[in-house]
């Protein structure tokens, strides 16, 4: 059989499979729906074989990967739906649009499930903001983060933020939703039986996003042409209306099962409800609301316009659906059934255009088992540089706090509402935000979002095991103890054996992690060809992990609330290791030192000491020893008061570099009452956490007293409004003008 050439973009090697599979040439509407469904961004066809090594099985999931968003049940009746996503590719393109797509589809995953959403959290890269390019592409992000989520009345809690030049030509942008349901009430993305009618509601079909899936499916090249049309179009105000109507038909019982029209559009929606059920679809495209009715068959298919959701229903339930449709101001239209045939039918009228088994799209998707190989780094145990000339102290700190990967996030977060809903209790700011789930037991469940990627571009392994391992400790400082992760995996060509060996050692660190610290893995996503002409990023995986407080009123800020305070290090102080930390990017190629190895055991021995020390209200704020190390972590703890400072004396001797500088997670800042010292010592013995009382918080100081390792001493002194101001300009200088 001649294979022709792809009108689609499909690889002459999938071209010719497609043909062994359906014994002919495909039609021009079954190779856009394979050219979809096959991608890499629908398929996992790159990732699959190596996902599987996450665990989601855990007595709390309820519903795990294969479903719009994961569920893990957090208290009697009540449960969380919550999953991370990437929009990397259409915010490079249109920066707007694609973040505030890329927040409205991942809204739709859990409203889906039948959960009301509670909260977005981000991670973002870009390269320098020195290239006003990258300025320009910054600020239209965060507009359209807040473009989506302000509007539709979602608070954005949390995020972070990282600055690089080698994502110069590739960004991301990921965002990660939570949403609250009832038990009773979750829905599914699986058909339950033949019959069901297959109910389109929401905005109608437009060209935007026609083969996105494919085009987040491959990189950037300079002569690719203007993909901008690929890009969907966001509309907050159709996404409230759909919230409304979708939660609303999910309270009513009306739907069998739910699906966003994301990825692949209505193709993806229908081919998938059905098939996880060993079901067919039979699809009508004149059925399906048009803003465009020139738009050919295949067209209708791909798009991914945005604020569009597939439900089935029995057929006596189809006008309650759509009268809720057009009650909320949204298009609604019967656009096919369930049949008993596992084939996926498009129709237009009496003419059919494909007929497709639908486990030729799904289960008979080509699996590649891509070689991968470890880079060498070069890089191996010695000497740090010693604090001289440039390397004191001062220097260092100054340094890490004059960059905005140092400083202040207050920018980003001032263009969030982060209050609406009045669940807000921890947001922006803290190392987790805390969510108030107005239960009559008032829990509370706590969110850290996080990347490391300069420690994943040194080992993705370890890399990938300190993501856990951060937000862990992160969750443990708000004295919560982790429910269940989602993770957003960010990496260049899978076919370079580099990138794809990143990959599989940063999903076997994660893996790991996961498994030695009982936290199931219950959603996610890929993203995978973020290159431009050839140039891949560094190994980049995201996570974020939910946490829960058995009593809100137990939570532990991270702002020190006054001073007289006594201030310790919590958690074991070994193996403080520079490499992948910020320190060791700032010092490049000076410093030969391994990324730290996570103790699983210690950081459960830290959550069970916080959740203690929580429980019985003897701390007043804590802080995760994280990016910038110690240093840095205490200025956030004293940044919100203008004269509030510390005064702290270590002792016995230090190596400075690594103690002050080093982000092995595992180690807290906390501020508790001089009378609760002993209480807590005696807590922290029982649990075997190392508790090293270090100073206080106190008025107009910065000072630091410590010994080196030859014994001399040495004292350390700051102006405070100095140092804050640094910390409170470094990413603001760059996008408004300061006084």
């Amino acid at each position: 059989m001649t294979t022709a050439a792809s009108r689609f973009r499909i690889p002459a090697s999938e071209m010719e499979m497609i043909q062994r599979l359906i014994g002919r040439e495909p039609t021009l509407t079954e190779e856009a729906i394979f050219s979809a469904m096959w991608s890499e961004h629908c398929s996992y066809k790159s990732s699959k074989v190596h996902l599987r090594s996450f665990s989601s099985s855990h007595p709390r999931v309820q519903a795990g990967p294969g479903e719009n968003a994961g569920i893990v049940h957090i208290r009697e009746g009540i449960c969380l739906a919550f999953k991370m996503e990437s929009h990397n590719h259409p915010s490079f393109l249109e920066p707007f649009q694609g973040a505030a797509t890329g927040v409205g589809g991942i809204l739709r995953d859990v409203i889906a499930m039948g959960a009301r959403p509670v909260a977005l959290a981000n991670s973002l890269v870009f390269g320098s903001l020195r290239h006003p390019r990258h300025r320009t592409l910054f600020r239209r992000v965060v507009e359209g983060i807040a473009g989506y989520g302000n509007p539709i009345g979602i608070p954005t809690v949390g995020g972070e933020v990282w600055f690089d030049d080698r994502y110069k030509d590739n960004i991301l942008v990921n965002v990660m939703a939570v949403g609250v349901v009832m038990d009773h009430s979750i829905m599914s993305a699986k058909a339950s039986r033949e019959g069901l009618q297959a109910i389109y509601i929401g905005n109608r079909t437009g060209r935007d996003g026609v083969s996105g899936a494919a085009m987040a499916s491959r990189g950037f090249s300079s002569d690719g042409g203007d993909l901008r049309p690929q890009v969907q179009i966001a509309d907050p105000y159709a996404g409230k209306n759909l919230m409304e109507a979708t939660l609303e038909i999910a309270r009513l019982r009306l739907a069998d099962s739910i699906q966003d029209m994301g990825a692949a559009g209505l193709t993806s929606s229908s081919t998938e409800m059905a098939g996880r059920s060993g079901l067919g679809m039979e699809i009508d495209v004149s059925g399906v609301p048009l803003r465009d009715f020139s738009m050919e068959p295949w067209e209708i298919l791909l798009s991914e316009s945005q604020e569009r959701m597939l439900v089935l229903s029995v057929p006596e339930n189809v006008e309650k659906i759509r009268e809720i449709a057009t009650n909320w101001h949204l298009s609604s239209a019967v656009v096919g059934h369930t049949i008993p045939k596992p084939n996926f039918i498009v129709r237009k009228g009496d003419q059919v255009l494909a007929d497709l088994p639908i486990s030729h799209l799904t289960e008979d998707a080509p699996l590649y088992n891509r070689p991968g190989q470890t880079e060498a780094t070069g890089r191996s145990l010695s000497a740090s540089p010693s604090l001289s000339g440039t390397h004191s102290l001062s220097d260092i700190f100054h340094r890490m706090l004059d960059h905005p990967n140092g400083g202040s996030s207050r920018w980003i977060y001032r263009h969030f509402d982060f209050e609406v809903q009045t669940r807000t209790v921890f947001g922006p700011g803290h190392d987790a935000a805390v969510l108030d789930m107005k239960d009559p037991k008032r829990t509370g469940v706590a969110l850290s979002v996080v990347s490391l990627p300069h420690a994943c571009s040194r080992d993705p392994y370890l890399g990938g095991a300190l993501l856990v391992s951060k937000a862990v400790t992160e969750l443990a400082a708000v004295g919560a103890f982790p429910l269940a992760m989602t993770d957003c995996l960010n990496f260049g060509n899978p076919e370079n054996p580099l990138i794809m060996g990143s990959f599989q050692n940063a999903v076997r660190g994660i893996a790991e992690a996961g498994i030695a610290l009982d936290i199931p893995v219950i959603s996610g996503n890929v993203s995978l060809y973020n290159e431009t002409n050839g140039t891949s990023i560094p190994p980049t995986p995201m996570i974020g992990i939910t946490g829960l407080l058995p009593s809100i009123r137990n939570r532990i800020p991270g702002q020190i609330p006054a001073p007289g305070l006594r201030i310790a290090i919590v958690g074991q102080s070994r193996n403080l290791a520079l490499g992948g930390s910020y320190l060791d990017w700032i010092l490049e190629e000076e410093i030969q030192d391994s990324v730290p190895a996570p103790r699983y055991d210690d950081l459960k021995k830290l959550t069970s000491f916080m959740m203690t020390a929580a429980h019985s209200r003897r701390i007043a704020s804590a802080r995760a020893i994280g990016r910038g190390g110690l240093l840095r972590s205490l200025l956030l703890m004293v940044a919100h008061d203008p004269s509030l400072g510390a005064f702290l004396d270590f002792s016995p001797a230090v190596d400075p570099l690594p103690f002050f500088f080093s982000e092995s997670p595992g180690r807290l800042l906390v501020a508790y009452p001089p009378d609760e010292e002993s209480s807590l010592l005696e807590t922290a013995h029982e649990w075997g956490v190392p508790f090293r009382s270090t100073g206080y918080a106190a008025r107009n100081v910065w000072i630091l007293r410590y010994q080196d390792m030859e014994g001399t001493r040495k004292e350390w002194t700051e102006s405070l409004p100095g140092i804050k101001h640094r910390f409170q300009a470094a990413l603001s200088q760059f996008m408004e003008e300061l006084p």
